[in-house]
C-alpha cells in the first residue's frame, strides 16, 4: 500500500475514533438522564437536553468526516458510490482492515447499548406522563360540577337513592 493510501485510511480510523468517543457521551449523557428524569428537575432536564444536542451537533461533524474519508478512500481506488465500509475494509491491509472490523464491532455494541438506555428512558417519560395526565383528570373532576342537564335539555334525574323524596297529594 502507498503512503496516499496509507494516509486516507488513517484519517478514516481517526474519524471513526472521534465518532466512537461522541457515542460513548452520548451513552454517558442517556445514562445519567435516566436518574434526572427520576428526579424531576426542570432545570436539571433542559442542562441534559442542551448537553445532546451538543454531543449530536459534533457526532454530526465526526460522522461528516467518516463519510468523506470513505469518499475519498473510494476515489482513489476508483470504487463506484454508493460505497459500504465493507468494501473499504477489503481492500486494506491487515492491520488497518482489523483496526476498522474492530470499530464495525464496537460502534454495533455501543448503539445497541444506546437504544436499550434510550428505550428505559422513552418508557419512563411515558409512565411520567401518564401519571401526569391522570392526575389532571382526578383534579379536573373534583373542581368540576357534574352537568345538570341530559343531552335532550331536560334535568337529570341522577341517583335518587338515598334522597327524600315527597309527593304532594
Amino acid at each position: 500500500m502507498n503512503k496516499d493510501l496509507d494516509y486516507l485510511y488513517n484519517s478514516l480510523l481517526l474519524a471513526m475514533g472521534q465518532e466512537y468517543e461522541r457515542y460513548q457521551e452520548l451513552l454517558i449523557t442517556i445514562e445519567d438522564e435516566t436518574e434526572i428524569l427520576k428526579k424531576c428537575v426542570l432545570a436539571d432536564i433542559l442542562n441534559c437536553n442542551t448537553k445532546k444536542e451538543m454531543i449530536l451537533l459534533s457526532l454530526n461533524i465526526a460522522l461528516d468526516m467518516r463519510i468523506s474519508a470513505i469518499n475519498k478512500i473510494a476515489e482513489y481506488l476508483h470504487i463506484d458510490k454508493p460505497v459500504s465500509i465493507s468494501e473499504i475494509i477489503a481492500h486494506a491491509h491487515n492491520r488497518i482492515g482489523q483496526n476498522l472490523m474492530d470499530y464495525q464491532e464496537k460502534f454495533a455494541d455501543l448503539i445497541t447499548r444506546i437504544n436499550k438506555v434510550n428505550n428505559n428512558n422513552k418508557h419512563l417519560i411515558t409512565f411520567s406522563l401518564a401519571n401526569v395526565n391522570n392526575i389532571i383528570s382526578y383534579i379536573n373532576s373534583l373542581t368540576s360540577s357534574h352537568l345538570n342537564y341530559n343531552p335532550a335539555g331536560q334535568i337529570k334525574a341522577g341517583n335518587l337513592h338515598g334522597r327524600l323524596i315527597s309527593q304532594a297529594g
